[in-house]
């Protein structure tokens, strides 16, 4: 099992900043997995108050991609400009339900951290971008972190594989944004047009969703790793765009 590197605090360290927000670590801190097997989540935490939460969800990759080492560089940019990050795990390798466990994994961060009052962006990608559009509609209900907007990066159609969850919780205030990668041939833009569909049958309005397609430039290949990638064309892409849609909510 792969844990967050060890230049950040450990749990006990993080449970005197409490689920009240009352006081905050002063310097960044990371932990994780709190929790075992598919219920473990990683909590990110930036220096001072945080600004706003986000809930980041992986792709359907094995073991590695179900840590946050292959989006490290993405969370730590967001923790530096002050987001608090969730980072739940959700699965060991494949779990087809995964709903559950984001609600077990969601709530034990939310029992050392403060997420109370703050604006919330959902990221997901791949399997997590069809995964964070369905956390929308059941976030609430689940007394987790509602989100305010939600990025669906390179997204397949759904994330719970064993039903289709009805969309019609989402907030028809919240602002969706679905990427699309022009060279990628792993979901080749399907799950984002299956999500639209998911998002009209329910009557979502139609200005709150905005379609992105990511093409090919010097730097950055958009295939379906692209969001993976840090070069600064990646960067602007992706971290970018989730850093206007973050300034819109603060």
């Amino acid at each position: 099992m792969r844990r967050v590197p060890a230049l950040f605090i450990a749990l006990a360290a993080l449970a005197g900043c409490g689920g009240s927000g009352a006081s905050y670590p002063d310097r960044a801190t990371a932990t994780g997995p709190i929790g075992t097997g598919a219920d473990g989540v990683w909590v990110f935490q930036p220096a001072g108050k945080p600004k706003n939460v986000v809930v980041f969800f992986h792709g359907q990759g094995g073991p590695q991609e179900a840590t946050p080492v292959n989006h490290r560089p993405w969370i730590d940019h967001l923790v530096k400009r002050g987001s608090l990050v969730i980072y739940p795990r959700y699965e060991l390798s494949y779990e087809p339900d995964p709903i559950p466990f984001v609600v077990k994994g969601v709530k034990a961060a939310m029992e050392r951290v403060g997420t109370k009052g703050l604006p919330v962006l959902a990221i997901g990608y791949s399997r997590g971008g069809g995964l964070v559009v369905e956390y929308g509609a059941f976030a609430k209900q689940k007394g987790l972190p509602v989100p305010n907007a939600i990025m669906a990066v390179f997204p397949a159609g759904q994330g719970d594989e064993r039903r289709i969850i009805p969309l019609k919780g989402i907030d028809p205030r919240t602002a969706i944004l679905l990427q699309i990668g022009e060279d990628d041939t792993v979901v080749d833009g399907g799950g984002a047009r299956f999500l639209l569909s998911r998002l009209k049958a329910v009557g979502f309005p139609a200005n709150r969703v905005q379609l992105d397609v990511v093409r090919s430039q010097q730097g950055l290949q958009s295939n379906h790793f692209a969001p993976l990638q840090t070069t600064p064309a990646a960067q602007a892409e992706f971290w970018g765009v989730a850093d206007r849609m973050l300034n819109d909510l603060d």
